[in-house]
């Protein structure tokens, strides 16, 4: 489990040096959730990410997808474990951004896998590929957004007033998102 751990930590640096801002509204927001409720845990304490999945293989693969149910502005955090060729498989593919990239084991990747397709090329048949991922719901911004209530309870509290300015913020909310996103001249803040 220390192997994991360090993972965990050393994927939060990353997504904290590139992506301060985001790194911050996930502290941020996250923080808000484990205040308001003592008994979560996270999974892993040097982890910003909220939920972790082990693929344990032993050729893992995935198909095209998109993780439609993480932050659709979030970034989740592959890892890829194992004992295979790197230049003959185990390649991630980014469909919208027409790339493949080669992916070996130890690597991690950070990416908006609520938005941006990918998937991952196989391996031989002799070969071993893990990985291990990091991810946030939007269900839990949500959340936290709504004084920690349903949706539908949520609204159903606020004044018309109150209701009009939620749904002006809402429609802006891809702004924010944009706003968090690195750019070439310098990580986001």
């Amino acid at each position: 489990m220390e192997a994991f751990k360090r993972i965990a930590g050393f994927s939060s640096a990353c997504m904290a040096s590139w992506t301060p801002g985001l790194y911050n509204h996930y502290a941020t927001e996250l923080g808000k959730l484990h205040r308001s409720d003592p008994k979560l845990r996270r999974t892993f304490p040097s982890s910003i990410f909220s939920a972790t999945t082990y693929n344990f293989g032993p050729r893992t693969t995935s198909f095209k997808h998109v993780d439609f149910a993480n932050l659709p502005y979030g970034w989740c955090a592959v890892t890829a474990l194992g004992s295979f060729d790197p230049k003959k498989g185990g390649h991630i593919i980014l469909w919208d951004l027409h790339l493949v990239v080669e992916f070996p084991p130890g690597s991690v990747i950070l990416l908006p896998s609520a938005i941006v397709a990918h998937s991952n090329t196989t391996i031989s048949a002799d070969e071993r590929r893990y990985s291990f991922v990091q991810y946030s719901a939007g269900a839990l911004f949500r959340w936290v957004e709504n004084d920690f209530k349903k949706s539908v309870d949520f609204y159903a509290s606020l004044s018309p007033e109150r209701l009009l300015e939620v749904q002006a913020k809402n429609k802006r909310r891809w702004e924010l998102g944009l706003s968090l996103f690195p750019t070439l001249k310098a990580p986001s803040t």
